[in-house]
């Protein structure tokens, strides 16, 4: 696909999501020139920031941690609470994402930094009650732990905006229909704003090139698959996040997903022009996949 082929299909009206991973490494300027120069020829688009790397320092410059517990089936999990969840907020929006907005301000583009609180922009459903092993052999349950389930999106809200010449910028936390902040995971906010808005494209760029067969190895990049639930198994730690992401965007409508690198040059239109990074589709079904 040509650089042309990337500009004139925004005539389709179909915006797209671009997440911005929040590990260290990621070269927040690199992607802003991409998004600037993709407004400049017309498409809409929304961004959503993470800030994974941000939350961490700040949380460890005041003493503060989220403590990993092993939950009643074997998996390890990061609890968050209320005090932890206010300092993550500062990093994530008070820091992250208005870092993007002043970097697409200083490339001409109008951009609107909105945490998922900010005109309910995103609804979630709070996690239910954790049972934890407590290494005793025993049980406990967790009730104040604060995550959450993206269920709504304010499509409204969004599509003024984009109308308005606004490029949205949206990062967690959500917040429930009862008005608590909930912890939401950044590539899942990112897939649900895809499926809402109708995306033609999710573009998760991150610290990494895309998907590895050998982790250890970028030359062992999977250039393409239409097979996402098959490519779980090369995944692992945050990639398996933006796995999950994809999948759900995929299934949700949304006709083609990017995992690629930030510090590569022109990282999102590399992507889009299947140069860099994996793409993802959706298998297309036959009468043999549906039993017939």
């Amino acid at each position: 696909m040509s650089a042309g082929a990337t500009a004139s299909s925004s005539s389709s009206g179909r915006p797209l999501v671009v997440k911005i991973g929040g590990a260290a490494g990621v070269d927040l300027e690199n992607v802003c020139t991409d998004v600037a120069e993709l407004v400049r020829r017309g498409e809409r688009v929304i961004v959503v920031n993470g800030g994974s790397d941000a939350g961490e320092r700040l949380l460890g410059a005041l003493g503060m941690e989220r403590p990993e517990v092993t939950t009643a089936n074997g998996n390890v999990v990061r609890l968050t609470y209320a005090p932890t969840l206010r300092a993550l907020t500062m990093a994530w929006v008070g820091e992250v994402n208005k870092a993007v907005v002043l970097a697409l301000l200083a490339k001409g583009v109008t951009a609107l930094g909105l945490c998922g609180a900010d005109g309910r922009v995103l609804t979630a459903r709070r996690r239910p009650p954790l049972k934890l092993q407590t290494g005793d052999g025993r049980m406990r349950i967790d009730r104040e732990h604060l995550a959450g389930e993206v269920s709504s999106v304010n499509t409204a809200l969004l599509g003024t905006l984009l109308e308005g010449g606004y490029v949205p910028v949206v990062c967690p936390p959500a917040v429930t229909e009862e008005g608590v902040l909930v912890n939401v995971d950044a590539d899942a906010v990112a897939s649900a704003l895809a499926v809402a808005v109708g995306a033609r494209a999710l573009i998760i760029i991150s610290n990494v090139p895309g998907l590895l067969s050998d982790p250890k190895d970028p030359a062992t990049l999977v250039r393409a698959s239409d097979d996402v639930q098959g490519c779980m198994a090369l995944a692992g730690g945050r990639m398996r996040y933006k796995l999950e992401a994809v999948r759900r965007a995929l299934e949700g409508g949304v006709p083609t997903a990017y995992v690629s690198a930030s510090r590569v040059a022109r990282p999102v239109f590399s992507a889009l022009e299947e140069a860099g990074g994996t793409k993802f589709t959706l298998r297309e079904r036959t009468l043999a996949d549906a039993g017939a």
